[in-house]
């Protein structure tokens, strides 16, 4: 007999202060908890982007932080940078996936230049931890939903307690699309 371990919903579900690719409409929701200096979360990117184009219109993708301070000492600062991008933040958090060891101070300023973002408020939000609101809630978050390391995916508001390689997330997606035509329901978290 197998067991199947717990599959923690995910809490809060999205909303409007998330950052989400996609339709509200899509039928599946995929949502990472990861960290820019994670080289787990590095190779989980290019597989989500991949996802993304394959599921075409039918996923909707969520990122929130998940920085793991004590091993990964610029994550947190990445993800300051990623929240100042504000409108281009999909653009930042591909950029900062580029290299997880290019994430020191002086490569977020040239990252924050190639968007044509204020170096002086990028120095600024640094120096004065702004946005640690936004990143301490994603963490509470992540901690509320059972993460405990990265990336952690949750497929439609549940964790997936898989692989995050592109057949593994694939096969749940596509197992989670099932379940959405024999119910006849969307992309929603179980617990809302």
């Amino acid at each position: 007999m197998r067991i199947e371990p717990p599959r923690p919903a995910l809490t809060p579900p999205l909303g409007a202060q998330d950052h989400i690719l996609g339709s509200d409409q899509a039928v599946l929701e995929l949502v990472a908890y990861g960290d820019y200096q994670c080289p787990h979360c590095h190779r989980a990117h290019r597989v989500t982007k991949e996802l993304i184009a394959q599921f075409n219109g039918q996923l909707r993708f969520a990122w929130r932080h998940f920085p793991l301070s004590k091993m990964h000492p610029d994550a947190r600062n990445a993800a300051i940078v990623a929240e100042l991008a504000g409108e281009k933040f999909w653009q930042m958090h591909d950029l900062l996936f580029t290299s997880t060891d290019k994430l020191s101070r002086e490569d977020l300023l040239q990252y924050a230049q190639l968007l044509e973002l204020d170096p002086r408020q990028v120095i600024r939000a640094l120096d004065e931890n702004q946005f640690g609101d936004i990143i301490r809630r994603h963490v509470a978050s992540g901690l509320r939903s059972g993460v405990n390391t990265t990336p952690t995916f949750y497929i439609n508001g549940l964790r997936h307690n898989g692989g995050f390689d592109k057949p593994a997330l694939s096969a749940a997606l596509h197992e989670a699309l099932a379940g959405n035509a024999h119910s006849g329901a969307g992309a929603k978290n179980p617990a809302s």
